[in-house]
């Protein structure tokens, strides 16, 4: 069961000093002065973090009922540098995603959409959906892309969500639709990319409020239907 903030600790926005940790991590870049300072980092970031998440949470029930026995996933500070150019040993910014229910036993992983929130130097944003499909996922919903009922309907709603200032998002995206696809099919775009996500960024400030969390609740809930419409399709 996750972890649920009390009520006398609630998300009151990721401090000027949290931005500062994260700009001297960067000038320093070294095991030493991260362990000097790993009390700051969890004081400063991760805990505003687990306070954000744990509040979206229990605003996001009604919408995603499973969303409330899940356990968010946090992202290691640390950088996995084997196969990296940049070998800087650490990350800028505080990372955890969220499946919107629990998994059911064998299920695969890439077919349970979720939440993903980010903060610090490299980005402030809310994403939602599916950042990457293994390949039998990918098949399955490139096909349902092409379906002459569905295709149309996960188009309009990324499309509408898109006018709102969503940004269409995946790990992988081709330069040309895939075959045996044509390259003018309606669905082109999507077909291209290898997982379906979808991120927004707040407005400058936001998140050191905290209305932030009221600003990502309202956008979780306006792009709910996308992510029903993966859930009930790809599970």
């Amino acid at each position: 069961m996750a972890t649920v903030a009390s009520r006398a600790e609630r998300f009151s926005g990721f401090s000027d000093e949290a931005i500062q940790f994260f700009l001297e991590l960067q000038a320093e870049q070294n095991r030493t002065w991260f362990k000097a300072h790993q009390d700051d980092f969890l004081r400063l970031c991760r805990r505003p973090l687990e306070l954000l998440v744990s509040e979206l949470q229990e605003r996001l029930v009604d919408v995603h009922p499973g969303v409330a026995e899940v356990e968010p996933h946090y992202f290691r500070i640390q950088r996995d540098t084997r196969f990296a150019k940049d070998k800087a040993p650490y990350k800028t910014n505080v990372a955890a995603d969220l499946p919107i229910r629990p998994r059911g036993e064998g299920e695969d992983q890439h077919t349970t959409p979720g939440l993903y929130l980010s903060f610090g130097l490299d980005g402030e944003y809310v994403a939602i959906g599916a950042w990457h499909m293994a390949p039998e996922v990918l098949a399955h919903y490139r096909s349902l892309l092409d379906d002459r009922r569905r295709g149309p309907e996960i188009v309009g709603i990324v499309r509408r969500l898109q006018a709102d200032g969503w940004q269409l998002e995946a790990m992988e995206k081709l330069k040309r639709v895939p075959p045996p696809y044509a390259q003018d099919h309606l669905c082109a775009e999507l077909l291209k990319h290898k997982g379906l996500a979808l991120s927004i960024q707040p407005e400058e400030g936001l998140s050191a409020t905290p209305a932030f969390v009221d600003w990502a609740e309202a956008r979780l809930r306006d792009a709910a239907p996308m992510v029903h419409w993966l859930d009930h399709q790809l599970s």
